[in-house]
């Protein structure tokens, strides 16, 4: 292997391009034997509207906010799936690894094409650029933090979002490396086109416009910011108005789909927000350097306090390479250009803009950390150029072990998205404090029958979370079930203290009193019920007529 890489002969690309496609194929091939797990739950199983692709199935496509997210395009390919493999999981597990098999390979040309940008005297088809784009292809495909992106099926969006939002770089850059008008713009056309379809992948493409604005920078040598060219910057602007207007509108949506998840201002404040962001810029960093103790599930703690130690040092981390990369721009601006684009690529995923109880995800790096990718592969190169003979065969050798390491790491972690029970146990393995996980494996121990186990999980919340009222509910439940009614009416009035307007526990309580013939309770349990349940609450009319019927029994007894 390593003399053909290293054979001054010209590769072919589909060589390259089959060998890629393989070994990320090989490295993902688990995925096929998953289920549906976590979220794919509530967005394929118990969701119906998705399941084909008639003009009905269209319409709640391009229209609907399902899982408050808007990206029509991924269910459009979640239909097809449907058309195909019906659910049976294997299928849609297929064409998730299908779409990373394609980013991988529009990867790979990506970086050649940076590479090509910034060595302008190489070859344009050298065996060099050609290796170095397949390295860094590779470590964007095969490393585990793609894991979470391909194995879950409820991720779609990112993987069809990072299809387009690659092929829209390219355009970009293919733009302009032709000075004839003609070309420019069919490119900017291409551009513009793609960019459209990543917003309807998934809002990830907003970062679109200011990626172009740093690239024009470096390695394009548009605009020089550090010397105010403004007179340049004025003539840059109009061609990137289009993508302005569209990430704008795109931005403004998401923000307004997921504005129900956001804790407010007061709850999560302004510091806490520039710190968490500050630790996630730094997170992700760290994972990608070594991708250990990855979980699916990194839970932000109910009490956040910014002035612990290690968001401190992310912070301080986060300013300190900042300001040293641009210190060093002369003689690193491509690493400085790879900073800021995953700065901007990732800034919408970051405490700003805080959604849902985690503080970081793994799929939120696999558009972000692709300009470390990138970075990889221009690092191949240098050293490609700079290294001859032995210690060429050594550090290609050191290289691509390397990659064989994320490679076996990557087929290890798909196992762990296998079902919902192995899922969860991981995810506590690594974090016994997450409150969320205990929850989740409660429900599904008590969807199997495993009531002891499903008591033991609610507990555990419980004692992690004494506001959880569902946990208390529930355990509530299953005590009642186990004929401890007097430990159920405990959990049931906690419930109803902290949720007062949660009907569940109302009803579960008026039941127990129902049995203990405590007929008055029951009538005011009820009743409760009806005031605060929604038209909507599907155990409403079960109620009623409870209600109706112990009235009649009050009314005979008098």
């Amino acid at each position: 292997m390593l003399k053909l890489l290293s054979s001054p002969t010209k590769l072919p690309t589909r060589l390259l391009i089959i060998l890629i496609a393989s070994v990320v194929f090989a490295c993902y091939l688990p995925t096929l034997k998953n289920g549906f797990i976590w979220d794919d739950y509530a967005n394929f199983i118990e969701n119906s509207n998705y399941r084909g692709l008639s003009c009905s199935h269209l319409y709640w496509m391009f229209t609907t906010y399902h899982d408050a997210n808007y990206h029509p395009l991924a269910w459009l390919t979640l239909g097809l799936d449907f058309i195909l493999w019906d659910m049976n999981p294997a299928g849609y597990h297929l064409t998730n690894v299908m779409l990373h098999v394609i980013n991988a390979v529009l990867f790979y040309f990506l970086i050649a094409v940076f590479l090509r940008q910034t060595n302008a005297g190489s070859n344009p088809g050298s065996v060099g650029i050609r290796i170095s784009a397949l390295s860094g292809a590779l470590f964007f495909a095969v490393h585990p933090l793609r894991v979470e992106s391909v194995a879950w099926i409820s991720t779609r969006g990112d993987l069809l979002c990072g299809v387009f939002y690659i092929l829209t770089i390219i355009a970009y850059l293919k733009m302009n490396d032709n000075q004839a008008v003609g070309a420019r713009r069919k490119w900017f056309l291409l551009s513009l086109l793609f960019f459209t379809c990543s917003l309807l992948a998934r809002a990830w493409g907003i970062t679109i416009p200011l990626v172009f604005l740093i690239l024009d920078i470096y390695p394009l040598r548009r605009f020089d910011f550090m010397n105010r060219s403004i007179p340049i910057l004025k003539r840059l602007l109009p061609e990137k108005i289009p993508f302005i207007l569209l990430a704008f509108g795109a931005g403004m949506l998401a923000f307004w789909i997921k504005r129900g998840s956001m804790p407010l201002m007061t709850e999560h404040g302004i510091m806490d927000r520039f710190m968490q962001a500050a630790y996630g810029l730094c997170f992700y960093i760290i994972k990608t350097i070594a991708p250990i103790r990855l979980s699916p599930f990194y839970l932000l703690a109910k009490t956040f306090n910014p002035m612990e130690p290690e968001y401190i040092l992310s912070a301080l981390s986060a300013f300190g390479i900042t300001s040293g990369l641009i210190v060093m721009r002369q003689k690193w601006p491509g690493v400085l250009t790879a900073w800021a684009c995953y700065a901007v690529i990732v800034s919408p995923l970051l405490g700003f803009v805080q959604s849902g109880p985690q503080i970081a995800a793994d799929r939120y790096t696999y558009i972000a950390c692709m300009p470390f990718a990138v970075l990889a592969g221009g690092g191949m190169h240098r050293l490609w150029i700079t290294l001859q003979g032995v210690r060429s065969y050594a550090a290609m050798s050191v290289i691509w072990l390397g990659l064989l390491v994320l490679s076996v790491t990557s087929y290890r972690q798909t196992r762990i998205w296998h079902d919902n029970l192995t899922f969860l146990d991981h995810i506590l393995k690594l974090d016994p404090g997450n409150y969320i996980a205990y929850y989740d494996r409660g429900l599904l121990h008590e969807k199997q029958g495993d009531l002891a186990d499903a008591v033991k999980d609610y507990t555990h919340v419980i004692l992690l979370d004494p506001e959880h009222a569902k946990a208390y509910n529930n355990r509530g439940v299953l005590r009642n079930s186990q004929g401890d009614s007097v430990g159920a009416m405990a959990d049931f009035n906690t419930a109803i203290r902290l949720a007062p307007f949660a009907p569940e526990a109302y009803a579960n309580r008026g039941m127990i009193r129902l049995f203990q013939n405590d007929l008055p309770g029951a009538v005011q349990d009820f009743s409760k019920v009806l005031e605060v349940a929604s038209t909507a609450w599907p155990h409403r009319a079960e109620v009623e007529k409870h209600l109706i019927h112990i009235r009649k029994r009050l009314a005979t007894a008098d």
